[in-house]
């Protein structure tokens, strides 16, 4: 159990997480400035309106559903219950992977209808553009979940300043890079957008590699996995209040977008 020992305390977990915070804020910061820069308040505006539409897509389908994968995982880690923890992760995976792909489905294929809705028609190249992120960070919401329910913070923490690193690294250097090439400001927002895109990605490859590692670690235990349909109602009883009260309030900053 080498990498299922990897726990910290409940203090130590908060400190890398407010740590890890701190960093995507600082990193936020450099971000938004010289992105606003480079595009312009027109582009910038394209920019938030994929981000808002992500925003509500990304709640509905992974704003509880961590915190209950995270819960049952703690309970059944605590009881030494690795039959029924592969259960619920598995299970999970499942539910997110359906979640997450229709969001990028709906991104994707309906950027340009989304893009009309929020009477932003230019935006759609953004808004396709970060489309893919829908279904990866579904898968990575699920990792994380299944690490935090272990007492483990260090694997999320550090998934997050991957992102924000290469979102500020890579999504400014596209979004300058096309601006100047083109001229076209919703290109370049588009550009912009594909940096957060592959940050979602190579943060999944880092929690993929820790998941696997830690995953093999897991004793084998003789305990019932239960069935498959009590443990789906046991997350979503947890899960869809969480993300009801969530979603409320970000569908609204959509709405008020829109309007």
């Amino acid at each position: 159990m080498s990498e299922t020992g990897k726990k910290q305390n409940f203090l130590q977990g908060a400190a890398l997480l407010a740590s890890a915070i701190a960093i995507v804020k600082v990193i936020g910061a450099f971000y938004k400035l010289p992105l606003n820069m480079a595009i312009g308040a027109e582009g910038y505006g394209y920019f938030t309106t994929a981000y808002d539409i992500y925003s509500v897509l990304l709640l509905v389908s992974t704003a509880g559903l961590p915190v209950a994968v995270s819960r049952m995982i703690s309970r059944a880690s605590t009881l030494e219950q690795y039959t029924r923890l592969r259960k619920i992760f598995k299970i999970a995976l499942m539910i997110f992977t359906i979640l997450g792909t229709i969001s990028s489905v709906l991104m994707i294929g309906g950027a340009k209808q989304l893009a009309q809705l929020m009477n932003q028609p230019d935006a759609w190249i953004a808004i396709a553009c970060l489309g893919p992120c829908g279904i990866t960070m579904g898968l990575i919401s699920s990792i994380r979940g299944y690490f935090n329910g272990q007492s483990n913070m260090l694997p999320s923490s550090v998934s997050q300043v991957i992102e924000a690193l290469v979102k500020l690294l890579l999504g400014l250097a596209l979004a300058f890079f096309l601006v100047k090439r083109t001229g076209n400001v919703a290109l370049a927002a588009g550009g912009a957008i594909i940096g957060v895109t592959i940050g979602s990605m190579l943060s999944l490859l880092y929690l993929y590699a820790k998941l696997r590692r830690s995953y093999r670690a897991l004793p084998v235990t003789p305990e019932p996995a239960g069935s498959t349909k009590d443990t789906v109602k046991e997350l979503l009883s947890i899960a869809i209040p969480i993300t009801i009260g969530s979603a409320g309030l970000q569908l609204l900053t959509v709405i008020e977008t829109g309007l």
